[in-house]
């Protein structure tokens, strides 16, 4: 049952040996293969006719080249018609055998392309629930009409999900239906609707490139996680709600606000806390919307591309972190002449032992690591007695990082060339 035409000369066959082993041991090799090519296994020998409607992995891609098979003229990736048709069929046929991964690609779809049918993603992934799966992925490139339903995920096996290029609504993400649900990854998401993103169980949380409402901030609740990648997004920022098992954690903020309404966000000079556009719109009363919830965080890097509205905004109300050993900043955390954020974060880090600066600078392009050690004077200390190495890396010593050296220098932190 392939998805394009069949060539006699293409059948496949069993390498010497495979023969050998236990129908559970070729049932979990075939789910390493592209769907449609562990169905053509079916004319290899007469044992091997029904193996993979057992394979313990489901993985279907419209992509040209990702082993969705030949298109409907023997050549290029499948019409949708005729991927939406292979999937309805497979699942048909190989019923409710237990599944590990289910894999769904789309690329090449539109509305037209769908009909009337946008709703079989949903579908499929219900199938795939009842199958008991444990790994979901869903990458589906912004195809128009074919979007996940909204309602909540619920299934008592899932252990990891990634969604990469869809719409996410509000009720699908609640998680509370997943108990088993440890990692989540979510890539170039959009969160339009979606005020809240919740998990009790959630261990390990990635979020990359997603993008935001603008009127209002999506709130993400997840107790139990331990670990944190906040890599860019658009718009506004989330709200980070307290997480106290948390040991690392990586926020990179690129730009924010765009477009939000303020004429001062982008430049991060906003200070009217009535502004509905900065301030405003967050459910329940939040005053930090990033470093609360990073307050509990042992390890943590916080990185900005440009002059972070957000994090100024949060350094009004910084929280004190009170586990916090090691910590990277950026070249945006330091600016002279007063250093405010810098110096506004060491002192609310109480048991810090590693600050390491990346600076960017002009000048050739080498790089210079510089091993600062610190000297807490006798009733001076207005940062860490713990603090054994501030680790400054630059391509070369100009005017801003000398005084950013300088600043440290004030600390009693004298410095040497690594």
């Amino acid at each position: 049952m392939p998805l394009g035409k069949r060539a006699k000369s293409t059948a496949p066959s069993a390498p010497a040996g495979i023969d050998a082993l236990p129908d559970g041991v070729l049932e979990h090799i075939l789910g390493f293969l592209p769907s449609p090519e562990a169905v053509r296994t079916c004319v290899v020998a007469r044992r091997w006719r029904h193996l993979w409607r057992h394979a313990t992995g489901l993985r279907v891609s419209c992509l040209a080249g990702a082993g969705a098979g030949e298109g409907d003229d023997g050549d290029g990736p499948p019409s949708p018609k005729r991927i939406r048709d292979f999937v309805d069929r497979l699942l048909l046929l190989r019923g409710h055998a237990p599944l590990e991964t289910f894999e769904l690609r789309f690329c090449t779809l539109d509305e037209d392309d769908i009909g009337d049918d946008g709703s079989c993603l949903s579908r499929w992934v219900q199938h795939a629930v009842e199958c008991k799966v444990r790994t979901l992925r869903l990458e589906n490139i912004w195809v128009d009409g074919f979007e996940l339903a909204d309602r909540p995920l619920v299934s008592q096996h899932l252990t990891r999900l990634e969604l990469e290029g869809l719409d996410l609504k509000n009720n699908f993400c609640d998680f509370s239906g997943c108990p088993l649900l440890e990692h989540l990854v979510i890539e170039s998401c959009e969160f339009w609707d979606a005020k809240r993103v919740s998990s009790e169980s959630l261990k390990h949380l990635t979020m990359t490139s997603c993008i935001f409402s603008k009127d209002s901030s999506t709130v993400i609740r997840a107790p139990s996680l331990v670990s944190l990648r906040l890599d860019g997004h658009l718009y506004r920022a989330p709200v980070l709600e307290v997480m106290p098992s948390l040991q690392e954690a990586f926020v990179r903020v690129i730009h924010e606000n765009l477009e939000s309404g303020c004429c001062d966000d982008y430049s991060g000079d906003c200070d009217d806390e009535d502004c509905y556009s900065c301030y405003g719109a967050v459910d329940g009363n939040y005053k930090c919307m990033l470093l609360e919830g990073l307050s509990e965080a042992q390890n943590l890097a916080l990185i900005s591309e440009s002059k972070a509205f957000i994090y100024e905004r949060d350094l009004k109300w910084c929280p004190t972190f009170s586990r916090l050993k090691t910590l990277l900043l950026n070249d945006r955390w330091c600016v002279a002449p007063d250093f405010t954020a810098l110096n506004c974060i060491l002192k609310h880090s109480p048991v810090l032992e590693k600050l390491t600066l990346h600076l960017s600078s002009k000048g050739p392009k080498h790089r210079m690591v510089m091993i600062g050690r610190y000297s807490p004077t006798d009733g001076t200390a207005t940062i860490s007695e713990h603090l054994k190495e501030i680790e400054v890396k630059c391509e070369a010593i100009d005017e801003k990082v000398h005084k950013v050296l300088k600043f440290l220098c004030a600390f009693n932190i004298c410095f040497i060339f690594k």
